[in-house]
């Protein structure tokens, strides 16, 4: 079944992200719009599957524009659900009146969401495409173990989405046997099973060398303090529990994923460098692990300081507080911290500020944030998740349940600081390329086919960006080398400044550039190279010989391993191809392979 299409006419901006995060959960693509007029220009071109129509919008309201969209033969097919604020009898009516053919109140219900408007698409069949299996053998893998087959089938649907590849056991037996067999990248582990419970798989997994590094959430309807605290304390990462929200366990997923990654990306650059052996199970262990990690919590209960103080009084740990938001961010702007304890409700600035705030230090992009609130209502927490924050703990706080979040989130910090660090050392080393501070060409060519021979084993796609400054030559000839390599230079920085921790950026040679993107699929990889052309064509390059800034453009070709090549060198080759095919059809665009892209024949290549 093709992915189906909702447009979103929503005026509101926290309304819009969460209805945008509900609808990717479901494997929906998302169509977006703030005014009615926008949102009717999209219909026309698009034709969604589905409206969800915010009734109060700026200009034309959502029942005129209803009415419109009912009127057009040619968007009348389109079923559209109201949403509104107002939850009233009269609004009902108003809206159904209108021509709606259905209607949801906000606040939204987030566990019901995807269920409700699923019943209104026109398949027939009522069902949204999050209730459906989509393995996929390139995504992650996930082993879901759990002994009552109608939990395996609720939770399987929560993460029915392409890039994962579920499995699933029904006792703690399967589960270790199909670990040893193929080990995933994640498990989500009931606790209640008979035999060997979740307890025990659990210090089995984490007692081997080859199992340790794997993630583990358990997912169970045992729900004390105590029960969270002795899962974490047998190593588990993550604790879950029942009846799961889809939300929540999306996002304690993607974050237990992140980790595992950074963890792996770790092993993989000490072997590119040759670092550790390549057998040494220690291999991806960070170098900072036993340094004094800086902790920073703010509460403007004196009480609550306290007592989590007392809770993480330890030698490794150097803890400061703050009893004011404003106080807090002086004081992150000025020092780094590995981790921040953050009440939502501080008297001046609230916690949700001081989040978005701390994500756009610098230094403090990768310090882990923990909030801390009274609040248990789900809209909070995924707000936090939003503004980038890495869990949330709800008072009273149980100090084992802290002890374990603190670690695991400390060993998280851990990774990439380590990852940064590789970098850091490889700018005044042999990996070095000496005008543009990114990988070399050596350096490319031994991760790449690294990280290749990773994925064959781990069954994940890996893609590859091949990047050519346009017309490059002519800027050496009418302006100097000296010229030239400013650009190259400011060109680099653009790139790392633009991609993820894990990705690889290097000088391929010349004027060309590479990109690795583990993990990557068709789809993101073309975003990041979009994202990449027009952030380097809208940047003014200052340069010696011209007054005002110089503009340049690039030209981007890419490929995804495995779908479009076998090997390491056909996965560079297949990228190659598609920058001479964006070079010869215009530069300054984008070129991602997929069998419709015909052979690139007689380019003639003027850059």
């Amino acid at each position: 079944m093709a992915t189906r299409s909702v447009l979103v006419i929503e005026d509101n901006a926290k309304n819009m992200k969460l209805v945008r995060l509900l609808l990717e959960m479901g494997d929906y693509r998302v169509l977006e719009a703030v005014d009615a007029e926008k949102g009717m220009d999209i219909c026309r071109r698009n034709r969604p599957d589905l409206i969800l129509m915010d009734i109060q919008l700026p200009g034309m309201d959502g029942l005129e524009a209803t009415r419109r969209i009912k009127k057009d033969p040619q968007l009348t097919g389109i079923p559209v659900v109201a949403l509104t604020s107002y939850a009233m009898t009269d609004d009902k009516t108003r809206a159904l009146g209108a021509g709606c053919d259905g209607y949801l109140a906000k606040p939204i219900d987030t566990n019901s969401f995807l269920e409700v408007i699923g019943g209104y698409l026109p398949s027939g069949t009522g069902e949204a495409p999050s209730s459906r299996p989509a393995p996929n053998r390139n995504g992650a893998r996930i082993l879901v173990v759990d002994d009552d087959p109608k939990n395996v089938k609720l939770i399987c649907g929560m993460l029915s989405r392409e890039e994962y590849d579920l499995s699933v056991a029904g006792d703690g037996f399967s589960a270790l046997a199909k670990v040893a067999e193929n080990p995933p990248d994640l498990i989500l582990l009931d606790v209640m099973m008979p035999g060997l419970d979740g307890y025990d798989v659990t210090r089995r997994l984490k007692a081997g060398a080859d199992t340790e590094a794997i993630p583990i959430i358990l997912v169970t309807a045992l729900n004390s303090p105590k029960d969270r605290a002795r899962g974490l304390e047998a190593g588990a990462e993550e604790f879950l529990t029942k009846p799961v929200n889809p939300v929540e366990i999306e996002a304690r997923v993607q974050s237990m994923l992140k980790l595992k990654r950074y963890r792996d990306q770790l092993t993989i650059r000490n072997r590119s460098e040759d670092r550790p052996r390549a057998d040494d199970p220690k291999a991806g262990s960070p170098d900072n692990a036993g340094r004094t990690r800086r902790i920073l919590i703010i509460d403007d209960d004196s009480k609550a300081l306290k007592l989590i103080h007392g809770y993480l009084d330890s030698p490794g740990y150097r803890i400061e507080v703050s009893h004011t938001g404003s106080d807090a961010v002086d004081t992150i702007e000025r020092e780094p911290f590995d981790l921040i304890l953050l009440d939502i409700l501080l008297p001046d600035i609230d916690g949700f500020e001081i989040c978005r705030r701390i994500k756009q230090v610098e230094h403090a992009k990768d310090t882990q944030v923990v909030f801390l609130t009274c609040l248990s209502d789900m809209e909070s927490r995924i707000r936090g998740i939003e503004l980038g924050a890495d869990d949330y703990l709800a008072k009273p706080i149980d100090p084992r349940e802290l002890r374990a979040r603190v670690t695991s989130l400390l060993k998280k910090k851990s990774y990439l600081d380590s990852l940064h660090h590789h970098y850091e050392t490889a700018l005044t080393s042999a990996l070095q390329d000496g005008l543009t501070g990114l990988y070399n060409h050596s350096y490319f060519k031994r991760f790449l086919d690294l990280e290749i021979k990773r994925s064959q084993r781990h069954r994940h796609t890996t893609s590859l960006l091949m990047i050519d400054l346009d017309d490059f030559k002519q800027i050496n000839d009418s302006l100097g080398h000296l010229a030239g390599d400013m650009i190259l230079q400011n060109v680099g920085l653009l790139i790392k400044k633009s991609i993820r921790e894990i990705d690889v950026p290097a000088r391929y040679g010349g004027e060309e550039f590479a990109i690795v993107l583990p993990y990557g699929d068709r789809y993101g990889t073309g975003v990041v190279g979009e994202r990449l052309r027009d952030l380097i064509e809208n940047q003014e390059f200052a340069v010696p010989g011209t007054e005002e800034g110089l503009r340049v453009t690039v030209s981007i070709g890419g490929a995804v391993y495995p779908d479009d090549a076998d090997t390491a060198s056909q996965l560079i080759e297949t990228a190659d191809q598609m920058l001479y095919i964006a070079k010869g059809t215009g530069k300054n665009r984008v070129v991602i392979y997929d069998a419709e892209t015909p052979p690139p024949v007689s380019l003639v290549e003027n850059g």
